[in-house]
């Protein structure tokens, strides 16, 4: 049964008859302990979370488990809800079926009337719905190219959409909608921006509800998410509208340390390395791991990671002096941070450590049945400019549905293509292949083609870096291929730069510290960075670049 805690969030501020939804200066914690194996043990006065319990204020409840649910049940999270004075958050599939068409038949659709059952029940049992939310409408409506998706122009979901909420609204006129869709998949297409506010103008006008927020669904190991969260970001706050941000385990994880290890690095990352801080933090899992939302005090129960999360936030204030970047570390409220280790890094190759991966997971389409690894260096719309990369051997391996395995290296002796040069170079003990491709010269080689299964999950990584932090102009990818030798759409991954530690220093008693023969810049155009991890799990952890 898939239930979902979030937070209680200010009142919004009228303008018109629309609410706008203030941003917040901390964010606020949603909770889902979707499939957990004790998820049915959490709402007793003694269930063993009563710390992460304090830190939510509203409980959302998915559509289609409302209508799984036994009454007793049900009551029992009332009760829990009302006595912990949460808010109600009822999560929908919002892309209405027809029964005419073929189309439909995955997440984010739902049939007519299945939206509005589910708020009569709550409605009937006594519940107060202050939340609405959408689960990826226009990806899974309208930009998904697969059989299961209905292609929809934003003229003909836009009703489909409203036509499935009309009922719940009717019910529940002053709940605040909020609109989900995975990240970076939202930005796809060039006017994802305008898209978007179609969208949330279309069912405002037909529902009379303004859309408050964005959820983003992360695709962690997409290279492309950085960008898409930033870029997101920005549009929302320009629209007055909120961030959420669900920080599930990265893809692929398969032990319950590895989920909830995952799930804090993931916040992290959008928090202390991008300097983003979300409106809303849904701390969740959509997969079997972690199996238990309890005990709180296991680090490896869903519970765990809620009372991980509110850890005291930390910020660097850094200046180049010389040789030299000065700098202090500080709580956001100025208290000075001693005794913490501050690091510099550069981008570029560590080359005392193996290259780090890059992977990404999806499922084989269901009309491939063969495949090539690729790379692409200046050709190919891969873009232009001076690389010197690195990269091993990639891996393609089915972990679900199928069997199929690859592996992709090229030569590390020296040759020339052109201009560019290919050669070896011993990184962490191994040696990879390395590539010089001034702008204008190109790299392309291709691996021999290998049988895959069609719908089968697979993980396809990458390892490689950069150089001085130079490239990549360019990618990796998975070329699928049909019964007929066609090929079909491509699977890119553009690996980041890596990261050279150049600097170490420990803060004094007033937080301040000095990171000596610490470059400016480099040639590429990552930027160096000064990073505080968190002091072992006692601060929140906090990047700083010069680019901000």
């Amino acid at each position: 049964m898939r239930w979902l805690l979030v937070p209680l969030l200010a009142m919004p501020l009228s303008i018109g008859a629309l609410a706008v939804e203030p941003p917040r200066a901390e964010p606020q914690i949603w909770i889902a302990p979707i499939g957990r194996a004790d998820a049915a043990n959490m709402w007793t006065k003694d269930a063993p979370w009563q710390e992460a319990a304090k830190k939510v204020k509203v409980l959302v409840l998915v559509h289609h488990t409302i209508s799984l649910a036994n009454i007793p049940q049900l009551i029992a999270i009332r009760d829990f809800a009302k006595a912990h004075n949460w808010q109600i958050d009822l999560s929908t599939e919002a892309v209405g079926k027809m029964d005419n068409e073929t189309c439909g038949g995955q997440e984010g659709y739902s049939w007519p009337g299945e939206n509005r059952d589910a708020a009569k029940i709550l409605f009937d049992l006594g519940f107060k719905v202050d939340w609405v939310d959408m689960d990826g409408p226009i990806t899974s409506g309208s930009h998904d190219p697969s059989p299961t998706g209905c292609g929809l122009s934003m003229a003909d979901l836009i009703p489909r959409v409203a036509a499935t909420l009309k009922g719940v609204f009717a019910l529940y006129p002053n709940a605040r909608l909020i609109h989900g869709e995975p990240l970076p998949s939202l930005q796809q297409t060039p006017n994802w921006r305008q898209t978007l506010d179609v969208f949330h103008a279309g069912l405002t006008q037909i529902l009379g509800v303004r859309v408050v927020g964005m959820q983003a669904d992360v695709h962690w190991t997409d290279p492309a998410w950085p960008q898409a969260m930033r870029d997101l970001h920005r549009h929302l706050r320009q629209n007055n509208q909120l961030l959420s941000v669900i920080y599930n385990p990265t893809e692929g994880i398969g032990t319950d340390a590895d989920a909830t290890r995952t799930m804090v690095e993931n916040f992290e990352a959008v928090e202390g390395r991008l300097s983003i801080v979300p409106d809303i933090a849904l701390i969740d899992s959509w997969v079997p791991n972690p199996v238990n939302a309890m005990p709180e005090t296991s680090p490896t129960a869903e519970m765990w990671v809620i009372n991980r999360y509110p850890r005291p936030r930390s910020r660097l204030q850094v200046q180049f002096v010389g040789q030299s970047a000065r700098g202090k570390l500080t709580t956001l409220d100025g208290k000075p941070i001693a005794n913490a280790t501050v690091n510099g890094f550069k981008p570029g190759v560590d080359f005392s450590k193996p290259l780090p991966v890059t992977s990404t997971q999806g499922t084989v389409p269901a009309n491939a049945v063969a495949a090539v690894v690729i790379v692409r260096i200046n050709t190919e719309n891969s873009g232009d400019g001076l690389n010197h990369l690195l990269f091993g051997t990639l891996g393609y391996r089915e972990t679900a549905g199928g069997t199929a395995a690859f592996d992709f290296s090229w030569r590390t002796n020296f040759q020339r293509y052109g201009g560019t040069i290919v050669d070896g170079q011993l990184v962490g003990g191994t040696i990879v292949t390395e590539v010089y491709a001034p702008p204008g010269q190109s790299f392309a080689p291709n691996s021999a083609s290998f049988p895959v299964t069609p719908g089968a999950q697979y993980n396809f990584t990458i390892p490689a870096a950069t150089i001085g932090g130079r490239g990549w102009f360019g990618y990796a990818a998975i070329a699928w291929i049909d019964a007929n030798g066609r090929g079909l759409d491509r699977v890119i991954v553009r690996p980041p730069p890596g990261k050279a530690l150049m600097a170490t220093a420990v803060t004094k008693p007033d937080g301040t510290f000095i990171l000596k023969k610490m470059p400016r810049s480099v040639d590429g155009s990552a930027p160096v960075t000064v990073e505080f991890d968190g002091g072992g799990g006692a601060y929140r952890s906090t990047v700083w670049t010069p680019l901000r």
